[in-house]
C-alpha cells in the first residue's frame, strides 16, 4: 500500500509541470535586424529567452510580415511579433489581441526626396506607401507595399512621393542603396506589441508572456536584448 501511495504522490507532483508546459507555435515578421531567419535576429533571441524563463517549447517561423500576421488572425499560430499599436482603430475593430506588454518602441520615418517639402503635418496630401500590414495605421489613404526596397526605388524615381515605415527595417536598405537623393524625417514613435488570436487561447498566451517578460525585465535581460532596436529617433541623413 505504501508503494502505491508513493507512486500516486509522484504522479500528483508531476501533473502541474505537465499542465504548465505548453507547445507554442509563433511567427515573426522577416525584417533586417529584427528577425532575419529562424536563428538570427533580436526577436528570435527574445523568443528564446521567453521560452527559457517560461519553461515552454516555442517553435517559430520567420515569414513576410502580412503572412505572419494573417496566420494569427486566422488562428493558425499562437502569436506574431512585432506589431505596433494602432491608435486609429480601437480593439473592437481589430481581428487580433494586443499583448498587455509593450516589448519596445518603433520610430516610423518618412522617406522622400530631398527637394520635396513633406512632413508629418502635410503628408496626407501626398502619394504615400507603407508596408501592407500597416495601411490602417494612418488617418489618411496609404498605398500598400510588399517590398521596402521597391518602395524606396519608387520614391527615388518619383513614382510615389514618400514611404513610411520603421527605421530599423528600412534604413539598412537605404544605406545599401547609397542614395543621396532621399531624406528622412520622423513621423511618429509607436509602441510595439505582440499579437495573439482573438480568443481564449490568445488571452492565455498574453498571460504567459506577461509573466515571462516580467521575469526578463526584473533580471535586466529584456532591456539588454531589445536595446539595439528600442532607441530614440536618430535624425541622420544619407
Amino acid at each position: 500500500m505504501k508503494k502505491v501511495i508513493i507512486m500516486l504522490m509522484g504522479i500528483t507532483l508531476l501533473v502541474p509541470s505537465l499542465i504548465n508546459a505548453m507547445e507554442i507555435n509563433g511567427t515573426l515578421a522577416k525584417m533586417p535586424v529584427y528577425s532575419e531567419s529562424k536563428e538570427k535576429g533580436i526577436l528570435v533571441d527574445l523568443v528564446k529567452a521567453v521560452a527559457e524563463v517560461s519553461e515552454n517549447n516555442i517553435d517559430i517561423k520567420v515569414l513576410p510580415f502580412s503572412a505572419s500576421l494573417n496566420l494569427v488572425i486566422f488562428n493558425k499560430k499562437d502569436f506574431h511579433m512585432p506589431l505596433i499599436k494602432n491608435d486609429v482603430l480601437n480593439q473592437d475593430e481589430l481581428k487580433y489581441l494586443y499583448s498587455t506588454d509593450t516589448i519596445f518602441h518603433v520610430n516610423f520615418v518618412i522617406y522622400c526626396l530631398k527637394d520635396k517639402d513633406i512632413n508629418a503635418q502635410n503628408i496626407s496630401n501626398f502619394k504615400v506607401e507603407t508596408d501592407r500590414a500597416h495601411v490602417d495605421y494612418f488617418p489618411f489613404d496609404v498605398i500598400p507595399s510588399n517590398s521596402i526596397e521597391q518602395s524606396l526605388l519608387k520614391v527615388n524615381s518619383g513614382e510615389i512621393d514618400a514611404f513610411i515605415f520603421a527605421d530599423f527595417a528600412t534604413d539598412p536598405y537605404l544605406k545599401q542603396m547609397d542614395n543621396k537623393k532621399i531624406k528622412r524625417e520622423l513621423y511618429k514613435r509607436f509602441d510595439s506589441k505582440i499579437v495573439f488570436p482573438k480568443n481564449e487561447k490568445g488571452k492565455q498566451m498574453d498571460e504567459m508572456f506577461v509573466v515571462a517578460l516580467d521575469k526578463l525585465r526584473t533580471s535586466g535581460k529584456l532591456q539588454k536584448i531589445v536595446a539595439p532596436i528600442d532607441t530614440e529617433y536618430d535624425n541622420w541623413q544619407p
